[in-house]
């Protein structure tokens, strides 16, 4: 195969959907993907060079080999990772190769949210994040609830997505979610690929306050911070779990918040090590300032899209960027409004219709409706472990606009989903 002599960069493992790569799409190099044949994420870009297959269980050695295989043809400038749990083998298998990437420690702290969690306290402050302690009995989880306090949180410790995310309000909710995720996790982390990291089940201080997240981009000793993006939540409708409704910009937060949050991103940034890559930094912000709630080492769900949308970041340029060893241009070019909705039902069951997908796709700042599960399939709640049935993008020239037609499009997603073999109909996870 001849050599175009155009940069080349590799994606690793998984895209999941066109967000994670369009952004490179305008840029003068060629994309490919060695799509592990195992993933739960199966597309297969017709925009990218190249798609090759292998199973990623055939290890570190068989994966150097077949890399090394597409560089003697392409000039080979970096691999990009934007699956969580691919992480630490995206670390060594970058290692082994020379390739840049973020330090094999600091995929390790990044992957595990015990971890981070002890080195915010150590290295910026211990009331930065939320107390916590990993448990591995019932008797466990609710010795330490009695000592922090009601409610709590009980999370898994090596996921992302708010999957299995619950709060607990009293001693017996407390019991019963630690059962449904003891018997639930062990096969799920197996069916995501969870490998290198133990599974945990983590209990927490519940933290008051609205959701927010911040990316960062990393080079050396360098933390280049985006504007910070609000996160609408199950709890914020009233409910009892953290899935990410809506992610919305521009901020409610006041300028001299956002400055502070965006430094906190990057003090956690360095208390993880992390010295190249991206880092997607999640919060709580309440009335004692905002705290951390926990980093991930990939760029955050949804939010390339509306970064670029309402400020005009190419966050994965950015990313590119920083793997090469260039300085990211994150200044904003404009100053709109977006979010990205993601509406999940309360109950599992078989989807019927939806209802008001018509009024949804007329709202004035409606950009896109992306289907992914269709009348006839099952659909579930986020914190049963699924994705969500259908994702909207949304754009407005101002705030004012967008949050008038994010209001009716909640009020519509109250009864969005009509499934059946249930006594009531199913709601947005309320």
């Amino acid at each position: 195969m001849p050599n175009s002599g155009r940069p080349f960069i590799l994606y690793f493992g998984a895209v999941q959907r066109p967000e994670f790569y369009a952004g490179l799409l305008d840029q003068d190099v060629e994309l490919g993907l060695l799509l592990d044949s195992e993933s739960v994420h199966g597309l297969e870009p017709r925009e990218f060079t190249l798609v090759e297959k292998m199973s990623f269980s055939a290890g570190v050695e068989a994966i150097c080999e077949r890399i090394e295989g597409l560089r003697a043809h392409r000039h080979l400038e970096s691999i990009i990772n934007i699956d969580e749990t691919l992480v630490p083998l995206w670390t060594e298998v970058c290692d082994r190769l020379g390739l840049p990437a973020m330090s094999r420690q600091a995929a390790t702290a990044v992957r595990s949210k015990s971890e981070m969690r002890r080195r915010f306290a150590e290295r910026i402050g211990m009331h930065v994040s939320a107390r916590s302690r990993v448990v591995t009995s019932q008797e466990e989880a609710l010795a330490f609830a009695s000592k922090v306090g009601y409610p709590v949180v009980i999370k898994p410790g090596n996921l992302w997505g708010s999957y299995f995310v619950s709060r607990c309000d009293r001693s017996e909710d407390l019991a019963h979610a630690f059962g449904e995720i003891a018997g639930t996790l062990p096969d799920f982390s197996t069916q995501q690929r969870v490998n290198g990291v133990p599974v945990e089940i983590l209990v927490e201080e519940f933290m008051t306050g609205t959701n927010h997240s911040v990316e960062c981009l990393v080079l050396g000793d360098e933390v280049w911070t985006t504007p910070v993006i609000d996160v609408v939540t199950g709890t914020d409708l009233g409910g009892n779990d953290f899935h990410h409704f809506a992610r919305v910009t521009a901020t409610r937060l006041t300028s001299e918040e956002q400055q502070h949050m965006r430094e906190l991103a990057a003090q956690a940034v360095r208390a993880l090590d992390v010295d190249r890559g991206i880092v997607h930094v999640e919060f709580v912000h309440g009335s004692d300032g905002s705290r951390l709630i926990e980093a991930g080492g990939r760029p955050g769900a949804n939010r390339a899209p509306l970064l670029q949308a309402a400020f005009g970041i190419n966050l994965l340029a950015g990313y590119r960027d920083v793997l090469r060893g260039s300085t990211p241009q994150v200044e904003s070019d404009r100053h709109g409004a977006a979010a990205v909705v993601t509406p999940y039902p309360h109950t599992a069951g078989v989807l019927s219709s939806y209802r008001g997908l018509a009024e949804i796709k007329a709202l004035t700042s409606t950009v896109q409706v992306d289907v992914y599960k269709n009348p006839g399939e099952r659909v579930q709640p986020r914190q049963e472990g699924a994705g969500s049935p259908l994702r909207i993008e949304m754009c407005a020239d101002s705030p004012e606009q967008l949050s008038a037609d994010l209001r009716t499009l909640t009020a519509l997603c109250e009864d969005l989903f009509d499934i059946a073999d249930t006594q009531d109909a199913a709601v947005v996870a309320l």
